[in-house]
C-alpha cells in the first residue's frame, strides 16, 4: 500500500474510480478530441471514461494530496492499459489501433495541458500497443465496416478489471486475506490427519500380512522336519 494512506483511503479512491456518473464535468475536453465525430460508440465511450476519470483523479489528487494521486495513477494506468488491449485487439487490429492513435493518442497531450492546476504525474501509455491477442476471440474482419462485434471484447475488458479490483480492494482490506489464510490452514491440516491415517493404516496392514507371513514360514519350517 502507498506510504501515509490506510485502507479507507483506499476504498474511497476506488469507490470514485469505478462510479459511473450522472454528469460529465469535462465535456468540452471530450469534445476537443474530435470522438463525436467517430461512428462507434464503443470507442466514445472510453475517450469519455478516460478524460472524466483523469479530470476528476486530478482535482481529488490536488485537493487530498500526493498519497491520492499515486492511488489514482495506478487505477487509471491499469485501466487504460485494459481498454486499449481489448479495443485494439491487443493491437492485431490495425483499424483500431489507428481510432485510438486519432482520438487518444494524438490529441491528450493537448487535452492534458488544459486541465487547471498542473497534471497527475502518471505514466499513461496511450501508443504502445502488445500485439497479441488469443485468435479465439477474433472472429470477423477487423476493418471499418465491423464497428459494432468489438463490443464483445471491450465490454469483456471492462468487466475483468472491475473484478480485478474488486478482488483486490477485498483481498486486501477486508477480512476476506485472513479467511482464506485460515482455510489454506484448514485445508493443509486436512491434508496432513489424512496422510497420517493413510500411512498408520498401511503401517498395520503391513504388520498384519507380516505377521501372517512370518507365521506361516513358520509353520512351513515345522511342517518340512516332521515330513522328513
Amino acid at each position: 500500500m502507498t506510504p501515509g494512506v490506510i485502507g479507507s483511503d483506499v476504498k474511497d479512491v476506488f469507490k470514485k474510480f469505478v462510479n459511473n456518473y450522472d454528469t460529465l464535468e469535462h465535456s468540452d475536453k471530450i469534445n476537443q478530441t474530435g470522438v463525436m465525430e467517430s461512428n462507434d460508440p464503443i470507442l466514445k465511450s472510453i475517450v469519455s471514461h478516460f478524460i472524466e476519470k483523469y479530470g476528476r483523479a486530478l482535482k481529488d489528487s490536488r485537493e487530498k494530496g500526493e498519497q491520492y494521486e499515486q492511488l489514482h495513477c495506478k487505477y487509471l494506468e491499469e485501466w487504460l492499459g485494459y481498454m486499449k488491449y481489448f479495443y485494439t485487439l491487443g493491437g492485431t487490429c490495425e483499424f483500431k489501433k489507428n481510432l485510438w492513435i486519432k482520438y487518444i493518442h494524438k490529441p491528450w497531450k493537448n487535452i492534458e495541458s488544459r486541465f487547471k492546476g498542473g497534471n497527475l504525474l502518471c505514466s499513461l501509455n496511450t501508443d504502445k500497443f502488445s500485439s497479441s491477442f488469443e485468435s479465439e476471440f477474433i472472429n470477423f474482419s477487423c476493418n471499418e465496416n465491423n464497428i459494432m462485434p468489438p463490443i464483445i471484447p471491450v465490454s469483456v475488458g471492462f468487466a475483468l478489471f472491475g473484478i480485478s479490483l474488486i478482488c483486490m480492494f477485498l483481498y486486501k482490506f477486508t477480512p476476506m486475506e485472513s479467511w482464506i489464510r485460515v482455510h489454506r490452514e484448514k485445508k493443509r491440516k486436512s491434508l496432513q490427519d489424512i496422510y497420517q491415517e493413510g500411512k498408520q493404516e498401511l503401517s498395520e496392514n503391513f504388520l498384519w500380512n507380516s505377521g501372517e507371513n512370518t507365521e506361516n514360514n513358520i509353520n512351513q519350517l515345522s511342517y518340512h522336519p516332521a515330513r522328513n
